[in-house]
């Protein structure tokens, strides 16, 4: 289709028309559609723009850490946009501040500026010093300029300036440090093992409308999701590259420009001893070399991996020939020993032409793709529908049934294959039912035309569409809760008894001593959470504490062994960097209260539905 209009519009009669549609445009003011008028501000702060790149930026920031913890976050999607909003209210919060500080004439040197940038150990080499070109580089890797991190890094700067001037309070008493270091230091030593919920009780059975209530109250988790039809186009260079001709000529011209390619160059595995003069080369070659009698190990060489020369007289030896002494360009003298010696050779033309026909064709498609998507869009404009555009030019209309958005199909036996190709999905949830979508070039080379033939709309399913399901769910909490109440009476034996391992040898559980634990950590031991670690903190020595395993399908049930008190020192207290997490609080406390009344001084507004647009 390019190609038709351009070669149309040389024609002097189209260049006329063209002429008096650009005059008409200016003397409509439509001259101007060519000036991009999209507001990109996604929120005002007083004078102070924030612009939706910038929301980008501090957006891909802030869900790098779940995407790296293998949480997804689908665009549209619930988290999606909770992500957004935090991003989107840290940086009117870091705006807020920036103008404070400005007002206070809080500026910052190009010295501590350029100090900051060379103390950053993130642009650092292994040598511990500064790297301009791994800052480029890691600038590069997070969508910045240098223009706009320094700017940022100056702003960051003035606040941290601007907070730090309004903490500025002496360091907390060295009994006060102790008292909060003893809390945060003590370590306590427990036994602890999982006993899984089916040793515990056996499963039980809902009886009357037990099922049917339990149901009722969770409706929503049991939601049939919206479901769509579509019938599609996704073509990729590879679809066509079978449909696209290669003159021989070309595959010939190709063959001969990469000689390289073709060839297998001669190896030889050789032995290297080095001498330090040229008398004790000469001796030993003389006196019979053997390099494997000297140690030295042997190695396959190529012409190319050795000095000219040196590869020479190496590569013009014979298999158990002896080739030097050869001066060595580092010092020294160095005879060879050659061990074996694998022959070069040629791929003929005629065993390479199917690979490089097949290459040739690929890149021509490539090219392909781009007249190809003026074809899409022409039969698109006119109202065809995607099998109509499929039988006109040749290409496979495909067909989706009744999948989530999620990619799962309403039908669990479905043997659908659906595309991996970034974005597919949301465009057939994107779609109105039986418009055919706009050409669509896809993140991973492809065209996309997407045609919504039906939409289930999401709806609640009753009990019997999902009574399997239901019932396997109510067994597993049910059971749980059981199994929590049986643990709970065992462990009160135990208590009495003095021993757990007796109160559950029937489970053939093994119980085993934690090391020391601190509040807030986790035991190491498979199955046992944090929750655990709570409890035993609550408890005094000889207590028994149950709690739910991490997968759900246990208890834990541990045994309080000793409580080991922190050293309450105050050297102690303060290199435990109590003191500093009770000054960084109070910093976050005064930084939190300044932001809440920066936002009742300076109006803030926001473009919610840019929000959504983007997000």
């Amino acid at each position: 289709m390019l190609t038709k209009l351009r070669e149309s519009a040389s024609s002097w009669p189209v260049k006329v028309l063209l002429c008096i549609v650009a005059l008409s445009f200016v003397g409509w003011g439509v001259g101007d559609i060519f000036i991009d008028r999209g507001d990109t501000t996604v929120a005002a702060v007083g004078s102070t723009d924030i612009d939706i790149r910038d929301l980008q930026t501090a957006y891909r920031n802030q869900i790098r850490g779940l995407q790296n913890s293998g949480i997804r976050v689908d665009p549209g999607s619930d988290l999606s946009r909770l992500q957004a909003g935090t991003a989107l209210d840290r940086l009117v919060g870091d705006t807020l501040l920036a103008i404070q500080a400005d007002d206070f004439g809080i500026t910052i040197g190009s010295d501590t500026l350029k100090a900051a940038v060379a103390g950053n150990e993130a642009f650092h080499d292994l040598n511990g010093a500064f790297d301009r070109a791994l800052f480029a580089g890691v600038l590069s890797m997070n969508g910045l300029t240098e223009e706009a991190y320094l700017a940022a890094l100056e702003s960051d700067l003035a606040r941290n300036q601007l907070i730090g001037g309004l903490v500025a309070a002496p360091p907390p008493a060295d009994g006060l440090l102790s008292r909060i270091a003893g809390y945060r230091l003590e370590e306590r030593i427990a036994l602890v093992g999982v006993v899984p919920d089916e040793v515990l009780v056996p499963p039980p059975s809902p009886g009357g409308d037990e099922l049917q209530r339990w149901f009722d109250g969770r409706k929503d988790a049991y939601r049939a999701p919206e479901y769509r039809s579509a019938r599609f186009l996704l073509v990729y260079p590879e679809d066509i590259a079978d449909s696209v001709a290669v003159a021989p000529g070309e595959v010939q011209a190709a063959y001969d420009s990469q000689p390289g390619r073709w060839r297998v160059p001669e190896r030889r595995l050789v032995r290297q001893v080095r001498f330090e003069t040229r008398e004790a080369a000469e001796e030993a070659v003389a006196g019979g070399f053997d390099a494997s009698a000297d140690g030295a190990g042997a190695r396959w060489l190529e012409r190319t991996d050795l000095l000219e020369e040196i590869g020479g007289p190496v590569f013009d030896a014979a298999a158990g020939e002896v080739a030097g002494p050869l001066q060595s360009p580092l010092g020294g003298w160095l005879v060879y020993g050659i061990d074996e010696v694998a022959a070069g050779s040629v791929t003929p033309f005629e065993e390479a032409r199917a690979a490089l026909e097949a290459e040739l064709r690929l890149a021509e498609a490539r090219y392909a793709m781009f007249d190809l998507a003026g074809d899409l869009d022409d039969h698109v404009a006119s109202g065809a529908s995607t099998g109509d555009i499929a039988s006109a030019l040749g290409l496979e209309e495909r067909l989706l049934d009744r999948v989530s958005s999620t990619g799962a199909p309403a039908d669990p036996a479905s043997l659908q294959v659906i595309p991996a190709t970034p974005g597919f999905l949301d465009e057939v949830f994107r779609g109105e039912e039986g418009l055919v979508s706009t050409v669509l070039e896809t993140e991973d080379g492809g065209l996309l035309v997407v045609e919504v033939t039906d939409i289930v709309p999401a709806r609640a399913r009753t009990l019997d569409e999902v009574r399997r399901e239901a019932v396997e769910d109510w067994q597993r909490e049910r059971r749980a809760e059981l199994a929590a109440i049986e643990a709970e009476r065992l462990a009160a034996g135990a208590v009495s008894a003095g021993s757990l391992e007796d109160a559950f040898r029937f489970a053939g559980v093994f119980f085993e001593e934690t090391g020391p634990l601190m509040r807030g950590s986790r035991p190491g031991i498979a199955n046992v959470t944090a929750a655990t670690v709570s409890a035993l903190f609550a408890a005094w020595p000889g207590d028994v504490v149950v709690t739910r395993s991490a997968d759900g399908s246990a208890q834990v049930v541990a045994r309080l062994v000793d409580i080991v008190p922190a050293d309450l020192s105050a050297a102690s207290a303060q290199d435990s960097g109590v003191g500093e997490s009770l000054r960084q609080g109070v910093v976050r406390d005064v930084a939190d209260l300044l932001s809440a009344h920066l936002r009742e001084a300076y109006p803030v507004s926001v473009d919610q539905g840019l929000v959504e647009q983007y997000f």
